[in-house]
């Protein structure tokens, strides 16, 4: 009976041993950054929706704001290089890594709820890709967030981070 036990288990830790690097490779692109705001939902929701309708604060274009779901979609293109490596992370092909970017576009997806009476709660969602350029040759790549982005807009929504 004793071996009937370690047989399994054996093979289960040996499976799991063998999977364990592909499963951590595949790291996913978008993850959700949640913040709370000492406000209510519908003036965090004002708030958002303003900062993403002023370019000039933002860099920002506004692309939709549902006040009733509470989501806010905005979109920006033209991101510079500076900028990009503040906010993504681009796991390139070798055979791309002198490659330049040449285009870089974040869509951010924005869910404000409400938590009780006099706070809210933000989550922020960023889809970061990037377009890779070496001569004639272009790579569009998904790319990672290293967080700075969702952070500025968690600030924005008057999330107090730590």
């Amino acid at each position: 009976m004793n071996r009937s036990i370690r047989r399994p288990s054996l093979l289960l830790i040996l499976g799991a041993t063998l999977l364990w690097p592909v499963a951590s490779a595949a790291q996913p692109a978008i993850i959700p950054r949640i913040g709370r705001a000492h406000h209510p939902a519908p003036e965090t929701f004002i708030t958002l929706k303003n900062y993403f309708a002023d370019r000039a604060v933002s860099g920002f274009t506004l692309v939709s704001a549902d006040p009733k779901t509470g989501t806010l979609i905005a979109k920006r293109t033209g991101i510079d290089s500076d900028t990009w490596r503040q906010w993504a992370y681009c796991k390139m092909d070798p055979s791309h890594l002198i490659d330049t970017l040449s285009e870089a576009t974040a869509t951010v997806n924005v869910k404000v709820e409400a938590s009780g009476n006099r706070n809210s709660y933000v989550t922020v969602n960023a889809d970061l890709e990037g377009t890779y350029a070496l001569g004639s040759s272009q790579t569009t790549q998904q790319c990672i967030s290293k967080g700075a982005l969702e952070g500025n807009i968690l600030a924005a929504a008057g999330v107090t981070q730590s």
